[in-house]
């Protein structure tokens, strides 16, 4: 047992060590015999910010489930050219596919909101705008709002060590996102008595379903129609306990809920 001791420790200490191994986004396409060059705003991240150099190692992810673990082989505050030392499914995955149909808030919280729900395993957000939310829509602006909020994801995923690169989708309606919303989801409701969470969750832990969406809405709540409406579609409204929550709190919530039912 003592003598097993270090041999455990020392797997242990990689193991961490490759998880917390600095970690850039690269499509697996622009990988050209084992090896990957990154350019731009990266490459410059790598050179000036980290000050890694040639011999030192990284982790570049496909965006799509595939780690590789790669070393520096030339670089020149530009480029950074990697060769490929090996590859491996990542583990940092949640086992269902989640989308958050996020009702737009005021102010900055959309930011938070984002960064927050990759942190906790989202794959997919979507801007909504229901009949509350006190930002309407604009369609000049929404263009640099996702290019935004993408990047916050991008740098959120990067952080958390995610493998994949979730995405923010342009903003719809209420009803276009009722009407397209896919099987197996629920609208998060401060009024709902009589079904919660829990009961949600148990139900749908019997269906063996690769995918999830919810509904968290504006600073105001859903309307007593939106509902209804959700209701027509299959979607139910579900309790999130005897507390109300902002709209900024109410998905981490959510998705804690789902990481200690699903992961844990």
């Amino acid at each position: 047992m003592f003598f097993m001791y270090p041999v455990f420790l020392a797997k242990k200490l990689c193991f961490i060590q490759e998880i917390t191994m600095p970690r850039f986004f690269q499509p697996s396409g622009q990988t050209e015999n084992g090896v990957f060059e990154i350019v731009g705003e990266d490459a410059k991240h790598i050179s000036f910010s980290l000050r890694m150099r040639v011999g030192e190692r990284l982790t570049v992810c496909d965006g799509v489930g595939t780690d590789h673990e790669c070393e520096i082989v030339f670089m020149d505050g530009q480029r950074v050219r990697l060769s490929v030392l090996s590859s491996r499914p990542t583990l940092t995955e949640p086992p269902i596919a989640i989308r958050l149909y996020q009702s737009v808030p005021k102010g900055d919280k959309f930011e938070y909101i984002v960064q927050k729900a990759v942190e906790l395993g989202v794959c997919e957000i979507v801007p909504v705008y229901s009949s509350r939310c006190i930002v309407k829509p604009d369609p000049k602006s929404e263009e640099k709002k996702i290019a935004r909020l993408s990047r916050i994801a991008a740098e959120a995923a990067k952080q958390c060590g995610r493998g994949r690169l979730p995405k923010v989708l342009p903003y719809i309606t209420y009803a276009e996102a009722v009407r397209t919303c896919e099987e197996n989801a629920f609208i998060c409701y401060e009024n709902e008595k009589s079904y919660s969470l829990k009961q949600y969750l148990k139900e749908f832990s019997g269906k063996e379903a690769a995918s999830l969406s919810f509904f968290v809405g504006p600073e105001g709540g859903y309307s007593d129609e939106e509902i209804t409406l959700a209701a027509g579609k299959g979607i139910p409204a579900v309790e999130l306990g005897p507390r109300i929550l902002r709209c900024e709190t109410a998905s981490g919530f959510v998705l804690s809920s789902l990481t200690f039912a699903f992961e844990l």
